[in-house]
């Protein structure tokens, strides 16, 4: 690994599981190279003898989303894919995935813990669609994965109000599919991702795929609009003052302009 690796991946040859670990810590906010390096370790691990992967990260946090102040890199390079365009990547590599949610996935970050498969998380993760509370669109598919795991009326709840959810909450509204404890969570998934790999693995690719139909076309579609709204409303006075108010802690003052 490269020492401006954002990732970090190794495989257990006897259980055939890869762990892929963001190292952006604290935080793990993503930009367009975390993305790009992670859709690469998946396609890797695709194409060998790997048979599941635990998502993970390194940190407090597993993700605090992108960074709207700019901090942690681009969106888009010049001429290149858009983030979005990454993320598609994500949905179409053949692999279960199973993410080990620790402290918040938050935004985007909620969205990249909806490319897995399963989610474990612990009492004390925590799980936000925040965009509206910054007067902006949900993004990286939600629109599409969120209402998926927990049906239409939850996750119009979590968007429109853009609150926070423990843990326990996750997993009673089908969040998170495993709940254990804080200190127990990427073991847990790993366990999970070594179940799936002992399982036949042209069995669970062809079974997966069965399971996704569509998905991948559909998730495309959703960011397509997706992108567009969020480019839409990053132009309105309420978009800066959502990010002014979250950067300073205090509650937004929208005016709907």
């Amino acid at each position: 690994m490269s020492a401006d690796a954002a990732i970090a991946v190794q495989v257990d040859g006897a259980s055939h599981v890869g762990t892929v670990e963001i190292r952006r810590g604290p935080n793990n906010f993503f930009d367009i190279d975390v993305l790009t390096q992670l859709a690469d370790a998946y396609d890797e691990l695709g194409a060998g003898g790997t048979r599941a992967i635990v998502l993970c990260s390194d940190g407090k946090h597993f993700c605090a989303g992108a960074d709207l102040s700019g901090r942690s890199g681009r969106t888009q390079r010049a001429g290149g894919p858009h983030l979005y365009d990454i993320a598609a990547r994500l949905f179409a590599q053949p692999l279960p995935v199973v993410g080990a949610v620790q402290g918040a996935a938050v935004g985007g970050g909620l969205g990249l813990a909806l490319t897995a498969d399963f989610r474990v998380a612990g009492p004390s993760s925590r799980f936000t669609a925040n965009f509206a509370l910054l007067g902006f669109h949900q993004g990286f598919g939600l629109s599409e994965t969120l209402p998926r795991l927990v049906g239409q009326q939850a996750a119009a709840d979590l968007l429109y109000t853009g609150r926070r959810i423990d843990g326990e909450a996750a997993h009673r509204i089908g969040l998170v599919d495993r709940l254990v404890a804080d200190g127990e969570i990427r073991a847990e998934a790993t366990t999970l991702a070594a179940e799936i790999a002992a399982a036949g693995p042209l069995a669970v690719r062809a079974i997966r795929a069965t399971l996704r139909t569509g998905l991948l076309d559909r998730v495309t579609a959703a960011m397509a609009h997706e992108r567009a709204e969020q480019e839409r409303l990053q132009k309105t006075d309420d978009f800066g003052e959502g990010v002014a108010a979250v950067a300073a802690r205090r509650p937004a003052n929208f005016t709907g302009r």
